[in-house]
């Protein structure tokens, strides 16, 4: 069954600071649209590229087939990006001064 895409690959280097200690992770989103389809609520999971969950990837048919644990497909997050605004406000009085 599908599960959702690929949206990108988190190494093991970037994770733990301890060389061979840890696995690469799939960032995979999962969409939370209507019929399955992408929307600003979807969530993203990230699955250890282990060969006990990850046992088949499919080059020619761009697919990665997965047995996730019980479970590993709820730990979902939501990637939130910030923004930093910058206005032109005059300075804040001193509440000294007032």
């Amino acid at each position: 069954a599908f599960v959702g895409t690929i949206g990108g690959i988190v190494l093991a280097e970037e994770m733990c600071s301890i060389p061979g200690l840890g696995q690469d992770l799939l960032e995979v989103v999962l969409p939370r649209g209507r019929t399955g389809s992408p929307s600003w609520r979807d969530e993203m999971v990230l699955i250890p590229m282990v060969p006990q969950i990850v046992p088949r990837v499919d080059l020619k048919g761009n697919a990665v087939y997965i047995t996730p644990p019980r479970g590993l497909l709820d730990l979902s997050y939501v990637r939130e990006e910030k923004v930093r605004i910058r206005g032109f406000l005059p300075p804040a009085k001193d509440d000294e001064g007032v």
